[in-house]
């Protein structure tokens, strides 16, 4: 019979351990981690031998940002379990050398063993060429044989050849063994120090008992702060179809970050937009009075004090933590990305297969999902502050999963011309994307008048007129959509008229984007199509008066 509990645990910060049974390690491993833009909700998996009766279940090395709220503990065993209270323990600091110092340090002391072994075997070599020199002098005196000058010269040169060989050998790996112990001296002398980037951590103890000896399974749900995902965009705008419409491939990235204090080592990752790290309501909003100052008197303390304690209160308040969304299976592809899943108030993306981020805050990019989308060229001037055209295109966006804010890599045929910024666009909503400049349109600009009258006398009126030409020529082979943008002077002051000219071209948008005095001339342009918008004014104000542009 297997048995699941669950409890929503009230941790509290324990200065001493509990006075329960012995503790039971509960070695453990995060099998999944869910990152919102703001925080992450980390869940891992032990399992533990229990005997019968009360135990404290000790889940050590566990990050000290994490929410003592947001801690979920479930059980399950193959016979009669009951979870009690959970507590965060303060655990010491961490004095353990990392295993890349225990490495370098076997590898250390094993050179340092042969260099060793290398110096006896070249003291021994040195030791025989000296014993073979005298042992062959004196078997020579034993044998009564005369003293042969030309043979010990050469037996000289032999040995003194050896012997310089093997001192220099051994000059050689004695130095090699003195730099290996200063370096495993060096290593030694920081293996009882606590690490210097390391994070402090703490434990969590769980109550259980158990009616006979079983084996349990825990599963361990906690947030942590110093985790978040940002989006980031691929946009690649395809031209070369022949028509007014262009292809626009959209690939949804994110990159991922934390600096928790543990590795994500082969988990299940998923991404979710909600955000938890916040308030979990909306900001109460309290009278606001008036009043006129009266420095005899002091303002009422009693009042202020509490609207502060209030404005404390909901921004100390915790976050609930939202439930994991559910994992599908990714699909296959060519390039696996994420698969998504959306709720009434959030969206979710669980990369395919198991991924690993590390805790020191490098980035792991993700491949999200990949549209593709048809996309209206639109080639927009400004020619009162540039006479050049540039390429957009208004995408219409219809996936369920919105957008959100980020920062867009931007490719026009195969070349990157630059990047921009999207905010957040949910399903029917609009957005334009610019992909750089359009030198197949020309656009040529210039005055037809501008005058100013020269006032004379007092309280006299000034007057200025102001018309420009501009020109645009379609030097596509194929039709194009061109859009001129342009404006003239708004008044904010009765004192200042300003009077549009008869000979202006009539806009085809009248007010672009809200926007008071802008105007748009809109119209589809055959190949080689040329035509003008001419735009001018006419600005009264007193003589006596400077007339300022904001």
């Amino acid at each position: 019979m297997i048995l699941r509990l669950t409890l929503a645990v009230l941790a509290t910060v324990a200065s001493a351990p509990l006075s329960l049974a012995a503790d039971i390690p509960l070695p453990s491993r995060i099998d999944a981690v869910t990152v919102f833009p703001d925080a992450a909700a980390v869940t891992r998996l032990g399992e533990a031998k229990l005997p019968a009766g009360q135990h404290v279940v000790l889940l050590r090395g566990l990050p000290a940002t994490l929410d003592p709220a947001s801690i979920r503990v479930e059980g399950q065993a193959d016979g009669p379990l009951a979870i009690g209270s959970a507590d965060i323990r303060r655990a010491p600091a961490d004095t353990a050398p990392s295993e890349d110092i225990q490495k370098r340090l076997r590898d250390l002391r094993g050179e340092l063993s042969k260099a060793r072994g290398r110096i006896e075997a070249i003291e021994a070599q040195k030791k025989a060429v000296v014993d073979f020199a005298r042992i062959a002098a004196e078997a020579a005196a034993k044998d009564g044989k005369g003293f042969d000058i030309a043979q010990a010269r050469a037996a000289w040169a032999a040995v003194g050849e050896g012997t310089a060989q093997a001192n220099e050998a051994l000059q050689s790996e004695s130095a090699r063994a003195a730099d290996l112990e200063a370096d495993i001296r060096s290593l030694e002398a920081v293996t009882g120090r606590p690490r210097p980037n390391a994070q402090p951590m703490v434990d969590l103890a769980i109550s259980v008992e158990a009616g006979r000896d079983l084996a349990a399974g825990f599963k361990v749900t906690y947030r942590v702060a110093n985790a978040r995902w940002t989006p980031a965009y691929d946009a690649a705008l395809d031209t070369v179809v022949n028509g007014p419409v262009a292809k626009l491939s959209l690939v949804r990235r994110a990159s991922v970050t934390q600096r928790t204090g543990e590795d994500w080592n082969d988990v299940e990752l998923t991404l979710s937009t909600a955000r938890v790290a916040g308030g979990a309501t909306a900001p109460e909003v309290l009278t606001q009075a008036l009043a006129l100052h009266d420095p005899n008197v002091m303002p009422g303390m009693p009042a202020r004090q509490r609207n502060m304690a209030q404005d404390a209160a909901r921004r100390e308040a915790p976050a609930t933590m939202a439930a994991p969304a559910p994992m599908v299976e990714a699909a296959k592809a060519v390039e696996q990305e994420a698969s998504a899943s959306t709720t009434a108030f959030s969206a979710a993306f669980i990369a395919p297969g198991r991924v690993s981020v590390s805790r020191d805050g490098s980035a792991r990019v993700l491949r999200l999902s990949t549209h593709n989308l048809d996309a209206p060229l639109l080639a927009k001037v400004a020619p009162s502050f540039e006479m050049r055209a540039y390429l957009s295109t208004n995408l219409t966006w219809a996936d369920d999963v919105p957008l959100l804010q980020g920062e867009v890599s931007l490719t026009r045929d195969g070349v990157f011309v630059g990047k921009a910024r999207i905010g957040a666009v949910g399903a029917g909503d609009q957005f334009e994307l610019g992909f750089g400049a359009d030198d197949r349109i020309k656009v040529e600009r210039m005055p037809v008048q501008r005058r100013d009258n020269d006032p004379s006398g007092w309280n006299s009126t000034r007057n200025q007129i102001s018309d420009h030409r501009t020109t645009i020529t379609n030097l596509h082979r194929r039709p194009m959509r061109i859009s001129v943008i342009d404006r003239i002077p708004v008044s904010e002051n009765s004192a200042i008229t300003v009077e549009a000219l008869p000979t202006n071209t009539t806009p085809t948008e009248k007010i672009v984007q809200d926007r008071r005095g802008v105007m748009g001339w809109t119209h589809d342009y055959a190949p080689s199509e040329k035509r003008e918008v001419r735009l001018g004014w006419r600005l009264r104000w007193p003589a006596d008066r400077e007339l300022v542009s904001r």
